[in-house]
């Protein structure tokens, strides 16, 4: 059963970085986001729950967050993120470390 989880998580973390990456668009913008207490806690621990933060940045005065899924930045960090030129909503994080 164990193996079945890993390989199905697996291919739910490459379906999801593929859509986000497809929907950033061809000429994605990059900026700074700041790291927000928002705690995203990570699935099937239940013991010792891991959890990554949240982060937050504008465009055009509209504020807009996703998660680092990295677990060693803290709030307050900075980041770089990707966006949608048309619709910012849709964004990653470059270069997280988990």
């Amino acid at each position: 059963m164990v193996p079945v989880i890993l390989i199905g998580y697996l291919i739910y973390k490459i379906a999801m970085n593929s859509f986000t990456d497809h929907f950033l668009g061809d000429k994605p913008q990059t900026t700074k986001a700041v790291i927000v207490n928002e705690k995203n806690f990570m699935p099937n621990q239940p013991v010792d729950a891991q959890f990554t933060y949240s982060y937050s940045f504008k465009v055009n005065g509209e504020n807009y967050t996703g998660n680092s899924h990295d677990t060693s930045v803290r709030p307050g960090d900075t980041i770089e993120i990707e966006y949608n030129k048309d619709h910012p909503g849709i964004n990653k994080a470059l270069h997280p470390k988990e």
